[in-house]
């Protein structure tokens, strides 16, 4: 039985990368980098083809996207029926077994099916009775341990269904165990880094490290370090996959890291609690050779700073209370980056008005989703 499965997953399938908006090109430059053919980039993720070994490369590899699936079909339905019947029609048999768990989760938006309840119960027992049928048996126990996560995506009647093999979402690299108050997710501060011109020979600064995920991120990328190596996936739960294919694929990433790579990467701070946080994160990612500092940025001696490249991730003030306070912020931190010398600045904010305040319009900027934050990133090149 389990042979079966084995070799059929071993085929060519379709997979999708999906993203935060704003990322799916970066997603698309790393699919490429792994090797593999894309079909097509859409809004929110990007289709790619790929085997059984891609399915823990990427994983293990992509920074920027928040989890692969494996697609299983696309199609329409206005209708439960139509729905149940298209469902059915699926070859779930290729990789969920007789006593394998199946769970569903549904997500509908614009759609004549707008119960997800509705929708996970109908796609259940779609599935449930492909599986009885093929597998000829009378019962699904569920009782394997191998977790087929089933995703359905309805948006204006039009379904995409797949089957998770991530689990947790791949911005969970593992080594974030404490955060500040609003951190920014481990999948966009890669994605900052990726935007800017930082390159490993140059220094970087984060003038409002927090609890120090852009510098980590960023040291993670100079070393060559896949950010999946220290954190667990569902797809290691599933009997189908062969193991030893498993740990060789983590072994070659083991060996393609740069460790010994001297890094010029700084952050500082005003919350000494953050700090504390960053530094017990970078020592949990395996990285040692940053430098924190507690320090508010206008006690920075700016002049000091040259052909170095910042990233921040600065408060936003989007409660109305705080808007005053962070617009000087803003306003302060403009006069002083004017004292560094052909230093560039990449800073994401939901504050539309920030060229303005900051005192220079800037030379690119790129909207992007912090959580369910509108935000751009303003970008400022070394002159």
């Amino acid at each position: 039985m389990y042979k079966v499965i084995f070799q059929i997953i071993n085929m060519k399938m379709e997979l999708i990368a999906s993203c935060a908006f704003g990322l799916e090109k970066l997603v698309y430059d790393e699919i490429k980098a792994l090797g593999l053919w894309v079909v097509k980039k859409e809004d929110g993720r990007v289709i790619f083809e790929g085997e059984e070994r891609d399915i823990v490369r990427t994983n293990l590899w992509l920074r920027c996207a928040d989890r692969v699936q494996i697609k299983i079909g696309e199609f329409t339905a206005e209708t439960f029926d139509e729905l149940f019947d298209k469902i059915k029609l699926l070859e779930w048999e290729k990789y969920i077994g007789p006593d394998d768990t199946f769970p569903v989760d549904a997500t509908s938006t614009k759609s004549a099916l707008h119960s997800e309840p509705a929708i996970q119960s109908i796609v259940k027992k779609a599935i449930v009775r492909r599986l009885e049928q093929k597998h000829d048996v009378q019962l699904l126990p569920e009782n394997s341990g191998s977790i087929y996560q089933i995703l359905v995506k309805a948006n204006k009647d039009q379904f995409i269904v797949t089957i998770d093999t991530s689990g947790e979402s791949l911005h969970k690299r593992g080594y974030r165990s404490q955060a500040n108050i609003a951190p920014i997710k481990e999948t966009l501060a890669a994605a900052l880094v990726k935007l800017s011109d930082w390159t490993p020979d140059r220094t970087l600064i984060d003038p409002f490290c927090g609890s120090g995920t852009i510098l980590i991120e960023a040291a993670l990328i100079a070393q060559n370090i896949a950010p999946g190596l220290d954190r667990a996936f569902v797809f290691q739960t599933w009997r189908s996959l062969d193991a030893k294919m498993i740990e060789e694929i983590y072994e070659e990433a083991r060996q393609a890291e740069k460790s010994n790579l001297e890094l010029k990467i700084q952050g500082s701070d005003l919350d000494q609690r953050s700090l504390e946080t960053a530094k017990q994160n970078a020592k949990k990612a395996g990285i040692s050779n940053l430098i924190f500092k507690y320090s508010d940025f206008n006690d920075l001696e700016f002049s000091t700073f040259e052909n170095c490249t910042f990233i921040a991730n600065p408060p936003y003030g989007e409660r109305l209370e705080e808007t005053a306070t962070v617009e000087k912020m803003y306003q302060d931190f403009g006069k002083k980056f004017k004292e560094s010398k052909n230093c560039s600045l990449f800073l994401i904010t939901s504050n539309e008005n920030f060229p303005r305040l900051f005192g220079r319009p800037a030379d690119k900027n790129r909207k992007l989703f912090n959580g369910n934050i509108r935000c751009y990133l303003y970008s400022y090149f070394a002159k």
